[in-house]
């Protein structure tokens, strides 16, 4: 399908949030299969996860950004006893979600104008969610996130791996993204004072997304 633009940012985000809310059971099963992926996806986060709690204390206080249905990040977090607090926009996701994963705090927010304590949280994550959020939000975000995080907390995040912009239909419902490359992530990171700790692409088909570790200074 030929890719094309909503005309504001706010309809791009619409879009997100519309198309998440008819396709949340698609996308993400009760059981945390991915209709979209392979068989190892869940077994992947629990590695992200996994690499994450290790570096954090026990009882960290983590935000997961774009949680959608809990699953499976938002669950592999508190299963590792965790404080977690999930941000979404869609109000199918976070509804499943309350009941997936109960042992989470959630709040039904945009995550480019959610509002944290600065110096409150220990982490942040976000898996496949900032790649719907318009380009020019998402470098505007990474300094909001670094206020949110204590001295050395961390970012884990799935970014783009290279530019890309548009519209396509997903699963049956139209989707919007916009993507940096993997250098401009860094150097948006850096200015924030994340410091970049670790990078890694992950293949995805024919395509793929990088995950991008980062330590605040």
């Amino acid at each position: 399908m030929e890719s094309r633009e909503p005309v504001t940012p706010a309809a791009q985000r619409d879009l997100v949030r519309r198309g998440y809310d008819a396709i949340s059971d698609a996308y993400r099963s009760d059981d945390g299969q991915s209709a979209s992926s392979s068989s190892e996806d869940v077994s992947r986060y629990a590695g992200w996860v996994e690499e994450l709690a290790s570096l954090l204390p026990s009882g960290a206080v983590v935000v997961d950004l774009g949680c959608g249905a809990g699953l499976p990040a938002t669950r592999e977090l508190t299963d590792r006893g965790l404080q977690v607090l999930g941000v979404d926009f869609s109000a199918v996701q976070l509804s499943r979600a309350r009941h997936l994963v109960p042992a989470a705090a959630l709040v039904r927010a945009d995550m480019t104008a959610l509002h944290l304590r600065q110096g409150s949280v220990d982490a942040v994550v976000s898996f496949y969610a900032l790649i719907h959020v318009p380009l020019e939000d998402q470098q505007a975000l990474f300094p909001r996130i670094r206020c949110w995080l204590r001295e050395g907390g961390y970012l884990l995040a799935i970014t783009g791996a290279d530019r890309w912009t548009g519209i396509e239909t997903y699963l049956g419902a139209e989707m919007f993204w916009d993507h940096a490359d993997t250098a401009t992530y860094l150097g948006w990171l850096t200015d924030a004072q994340l410091e970049p700790v670790s990078h890694r692409y992950i293949p995805e088909g024919d395509s793929g997304h990088s995950l991008i570790l980062a330590r605040a200074t």
